[in-house]
């Protein structure tokens, strides 16, 4: 996986910002595995979704008590109140975004077991739109850096047009009969929950950008 978070050369994320990143990586490799596994077809791809996202829950803990623990410091200003709290919002979105894709795994598994063959590049890129603009959402936060925010940013609004066309080509779609429509059911399924993730990954990136905007002053 191509990994966007910056390696800082000068200072390493805390305790708290390194557990996020490695709860957003797994993530992310997760939900990218489920869209490789429906451009290929591959069944064996979708074996290990329900594992892999097993450890998002208790790494979503540590974080909350992390945050608990950081915000009791009498030290604390209000900025920095301001990051643990888009901290604790970030390990939330990658939590929903865990139970999104077993669900959305759930579905591809569906899919690829169809008899006959679905047009899926569109939806597997609308999947990796949902991969990577949570991944640069989070970057901007951990490495304090407004550009991979504004990147998430720029990637929400190509998602946007990305899942226009879709669903235009999938209202099309459901109009047939037969295994037609319940392919289009199923496309439309993994569309919506894919977009989903992208949605609240865009307001999280909005979030981030205003934070580090106000930080510049």
């Amino acid at each position: 996986m191509n990994r966007t978070v910056m390696e800082n050369t000068t200072e390493a994320p805390s305790m708290l910002m390194g557990t996020l990143r490695i709860m957003g990586f797994a993530a992310a490799h997760n939900l990218r595995d489920v869209a490789h596994a429906l451009g290929k077809r591959d069944l064996a791809g979708l074996s290990r979704v329900v594992e892999r996202n097993q450890k998002q829950p208790r790494l979503r803990t540590e974080i909350e008590e992390q945050v608990v623990e950081a915000m009791a410091l009498p030290m604390v200003g209000s900025r920095e109140r301001r990051k643990l709290i888009l901290a604790s919002q970030l390990a939330l979105m990658f939590e929903r975004m865990g139970a999104q894709t077993v669900e959305i795994s759930t579905l591809v598994s569906q899919i690829i077991q169809q008899p006959k063959p679905s047009r899926v590049s569109e939806i597997k890129k609308l999947i990796e739109h949902a991969v990577y603009i949570p991944d640069r959402a989070a970057a901007g936060l951990i490495w304090e850096d407004i550009q991979m925010a504004k990147i998430a940013q720029e990637q929400k609004r190509a998602a946007d047009e990305l899942n226009v066309r879709i669903n235009r080509e999938l209202a099309a779609f459901a109009e047939t009969r037969g295994d037609s429509a319940i392919r289009a059911d199923l496309l439309c399924r993994i569309a919506c929950k894919s977009y989903g993730i992208i949605e609240e990954a865009g307001r999280a990136a909005n979030d981030v950008i205003g934070f580090l905007e106000k930080a510049e002053f």
